[in-house]
């Protein structure tokens, strides 16, 4: 596909910026895509490396797709020269909440703690994918009338495919039967008590096993630590909060355990590269913005 070749770079949506943007990436070098305020989509085409989120490290190789929510950083470590594909919509364009009926990535390709494993691209259905990528660049290029529309269109076909090979491939229905903890019972503990049990030390007390023992099996199976899966619902209830409420920073902070609203804006800040204040802000700010699609 031709694309100009770039860096991963910051983006921030406005009236200067495109609603959806895809770029090649070529590098052996290490790259950071730092807090974007698009959702991402990147396409290992060729490379080998480690790649690196707020949360995790974990291998990557060819024919990978890796999906980001907005704001999440990652980077590419490449042990070998890397090529990518880019794509990255704001959502305003494509709200994954609003469709969600329809695409059900919600909870498979964004806002996943509990399976952030990429989805593994076998040739026929990367042909499909690569089309869809194209028909896209070419809509945006010409500019016609009806663009935004067929482009929508496009990147919900592109979601809905990538979904289904994601639930395809998804390993909850067989890592349950083989790990020698019960994870299906820490994932319900986690999602009832994340807002007030920060500790990694109250869910291994909860199963009856030591801290050590529960960390292990969450890095098998989960590639990232007890800390890292409760921090990450953490982060969705906050930005959920923040987005749809009115509610006061402090009210957030203590609703999710923080009792000192400080704490809690640095921890946000860490993770998300925002404070919540500048977060709620710009967000309602560009939400509001031009970018909406009917």
């Amino acid at each position: 596909m031709p694309a100009q070749q770039s860096q991963l770079i910051i983006y921030r949506a406005n009236q200067e910026k495109a609603p959806l943007i895809i770029q090649a990436v070529e590098t052996n070098e290490k790259i950071w895509q730092n807090h974007t305020n698009y959702f991402s989509v990147l396409w290992i085409q060729d490379g080998k490396g480690i790649i690196e989120t707020d949360f995790s490290k974990s291998p990557y190789t060819a024919n990978n797709i890796y999906c980001f929510n907005n704001y999440q950083a990652f980077a590419l470590l490449p042990e070998l020269p890397t090529q990518a594909l880019l794509l990255l919509f704001h959502p305003n364009f494509f709200c994954i909440e609003t469709y969600q009926h329809e695409v059900g990535c919600n909870g498979v390709l964004f806002n996943q703690v509990y399976n952030a494993a990429p989805i593994a691209v076998p040739a026929q259905e990367g042909h499909e994918l690569l089309q869809l990528l194209k028909n896209i660049q070419q809509e945006t290029a010409h500019n016609a009338i009806a663009t935004n529309e067929l482009v929508f269109s496009y990147l919900k076909i592109f979601l809905v495919k990538l979904t289904r090979l994601k639930t395809i491939q998804s390993p909850e229905i067989t890592f349950f039967k083989t790990a020698t903890t019960n994870l299906e019972q820490l994932i319900t503990l986690i999602n009832e008590n994340f807002a007030t049990e920060h500790s990694p030390s109250f869910y291994a007390d909860q199963l009856h096993v030591s801290v050590k023992t529960l960390s292990n099996n969450c890095r098998q199976y989960f590639k990232k630590s007890i800390s890292a899966l409760i921090n990450e619902k953490i982060l969705l209830k906050a930005k959920w909060n923040l987005l749809h409420t009115d509610n006061q920073v402090k009210q957030i902070a203590d609703s999710l355990g923080f009792k000192d609203e400080y704490y809690f804006s640095r921890f946000f800040k860490k993770h998300t590269g925002a404070s919540p204040k500048h977060f709620r802000e710009a967000e309602w700010d560009m939400r509001r913005g031009y970018l909406s699609m009917p």
